[in-house]
């Protein structure tokens, strides 16, 4: 009934959480405890007594430090979903005082004929987020009934907006990041990790078991055997999706072109991003540089006088990632190595990305870029590879993965080529892994 829409209350043993979001934003989300016998208030009401209280408000919830602990609820109420607006009512008791009694509405309007369209929701309404509703009646619920605000106006578009943004210390994998809005430049928004309710486990990431991956053992040179991988070298952080068109910025140097990727969170520890840049759009993932290779880092770009350990003392795969890291262009593009795989997806997709590893600096024009810390961002090293000119087979494994998106669960496997014995067994430098993603719901990239 309602288009990127989501209402519901969720029951887990004794807890409760109502959860109320529009195309991924969460509007409230709030943990409840529940006395025994009072876990059938889906509908309807709880009674003047009440019943379960409030344990936790959600991070990113837009009742956040206006619902507290120990608010005990009075009601829920949810009105029928086959009418033309949508209502929530919490009531709540605190202290257990009437006095205090508060409720917060929420309402939202779907019209048959309209895909994308917010109720309108007046001022009062939007004060319930931020102090008590007026009133102490739920809004009206009939079809086609608008609420303006005290002076008539209706609320606009961009009021509702303003209660967007993302905090400094909020959970960049919180479903709140990953809004279908590009005008909303102060973060860019971001897909959340796996598993996530909200979207049926659509539009976010995870990172898969390494073990998935056969890389090159220590003998390979000779007995040219494969190994499954050990743990990940680079943990990873995150992977967005954004599109572009003849509007958007530069698609290589994001990382300081846009201090808003990762929903402005991308340097805040030392990371290193592959953006591949596609005509439509960017696909980037973010991983987590381990201190040891930044210190190697900085030696190269800044002449940095830190002591740094013997390359005879490291591990192999240490080894190759090192000289990747600090070695030329041309090194880079002969030892960065992908491999892709489908677990889920359409048989012709699977058959043509089937983990056949690729040396992808040879297939793409590939950049590379080093950002030093400053300003209170943390270093950053890129690797920008535009898949526009790649070869006949590049292009139709692209084309399919593009065509059926929405279907496939891709994971983007990274792996530094080990080419002698002293970089051998290799091991793989990170992967993320992405889930079934919808070009709709991303952001567009926007103008410098």
């Amino acid at each position: 009934c309602f288009r990127r829409t989501s209402s519901y209350l969720h029951q887990s043993n004794n807890r409760l959480t109502f959860h109320t979001s529009y195309q991924g934003h969460i509007m409230a989300e709030v943990d409840i405890i529940a006395p025994s016998g009072a876990l059938g208030l889906v509908l309807g009401t709880i009674g003047p007594e009440g019943g379960p209280i409030v344990k936790d408000v959600k991070p990113g919830s837009q009742l956040l430090g206006k619902v507290q602990a120990g608010d005990k609820i009075v009601a829920i109420d949810d009105v029928d979903v086959q009418t033309s607006k949508h209502s929530h009512v919490i009531q709540l008791l605190r202290n257990n005082s009437t006095s205090d009694e508060r409720k917060i509405t929420i309402i939202r309007e779907s019209q048959p004929q309209t895909t994308e369209r917010w109720s309108s929701i007046s001022r009062r309404t939007l004060a319930g987020f931020v102090g008590a509703a007026k009133s102490p009646r739920s809004r009206s619920t009939e079809p086609g009934s608008h609420e303006p605000d005290e002076s008539g106006h209706p609320t606009t578009k961009q009021e509702i907006s303003c209660h967007n943004t993302i905090d400094d210390d909020g959970d960049v994998n919180d479903c709140t990041n990953q809004l279908s809005n590009g005008l909303h430049l102060d973060h860019i928004p971001t897909l959340p990790r796996f598993p996530v309710l909200e979207t049926k486990d659509r539009n976010c990431w995870s990172e898969p078991s390494p073990t998935i991956f056969k890389i090159r053992g220590h003998n390979y040179l000779v007995d040219p055997k494969k190994i499954q991988s050990g743990p990940y070298l680079f943990t990873a952080r995150g992977a967005d999706l954004i599109l572009t068109n003849d509007k958007s910025g530069p698609r290589t140097g994001i990382a300081e072109k846009y201090s808003s990727i990762l929903a402005g969170h991308a340097r805040s520890i030392p990371t290193f991003i592959i953006n591949f840049i596609f005509d439509w759009g960017i696909l980037v993932n973010y991983y987590e540089i381990p201190a040891m290779y930044v210190s190697f880092l900085r030696a190269r770009y800044e002449g940095s006088n830190q002591d740094l350990p013997a390359m005879d003392a490291l591990q192999p795969h240490e080894r190759a990632i090192i000289r990747f890291l600090v070695g030329s262009d041309n090194h880079r593009n002969a030892t960065l190595k992908l491999i892709p795989k489908c677990p889920e997806g359409p048989w012709a997709v699977r058959q043509l990305v089937n983990g056949k590893p690729a040396l992808i600096g040879k297939r793409l024009p590939a950049q590379y870029n080093y950002y030093p810390a400053k300003d209170g961002k943390s270093e950053c090293f890129e690797a920008d590879l535009d898949t526009r000119e790649t070869d006949r087979v590049g292009k139709k494994a692209i084309s399919l993965c593009r065509k059926y998106m929405t279907t496939v669960t891709l994971d983007v496997g990274i792996v530094i080529e080990g080419t002698n014995t002293s970089e051998l067994p290799e091991q793989m430098l990170g992967c993320v892994r992405i889930h079934r993603l919808d070009p709709k719901m991303s952001p567009t990239l926007p103008s410098l």
